[in-house]
């Protein structure tokens, strides 16, 4: 028998983070995800966020709380792009990237470590790549962030 969760997907409205948020829902938990833009997979419940601004993370995490019960898995995987040669890259380019990607994965997993430390249980994925790994061209900015 497997336990039901409530689980937060950062970034679910497509790619990974869509994927992931219809495994949840079809392994039966109760699954919300964020968005700028876009919705989460159908059975999901879809919130405004962006990962950048913690007023909006705890509006986010407020809605999700009220509907669904406290967060219990917590996937963080938000990420932008802006690729460009590192001698054309703006400062606002590179600033944009590393504060969504590092500095939005702070801010979601600082708020979800207040209601796991109170219920003494919680999982936090961080979704990375292996551009953090390995480097790319034109990606710096995302690869430090990664």
């Amino acid at each position: 028998m497997v336990t039901v969760r409530t689980v937060l997907i950062t970034g679910g409205n497509r790619g990974i983070g869509f994927a992931l948020a219809e495994e949840f829902i079809a392994q039966g938990h109760r699954v919300a995800v964020t968005a700028r833009s876009g919705e989460g997979p159908a059975g999901s419940l879809t919130v405004r966020a962006d990962v950048t601004d913690g007023a909006s993370l705890d509006a986010a995490y407020a809605e999700v709380e009220s509907k669904l019960g406290p967060v219990e898995v917590l996937i963080a995987n938000a990420g932008i792009t802006k690729d460009t040669l590192v001698m054309r890259m703006t400062d606002e380019e590179f600033d944009s990237v590393v504060d969504t990607n590092l500095g939005g994965t702070f801010k979601v997993v600082k708020r979800a470590v207040k209601g796991m430390l109170k219920a003494r249980f919680g999982r936090i994925v961080l979704i990375s790549s292996v551009v953090g790994l390995y480097g790319s061209a034109g990606q710096v900015n995302y690869s430090s962030s990664k």
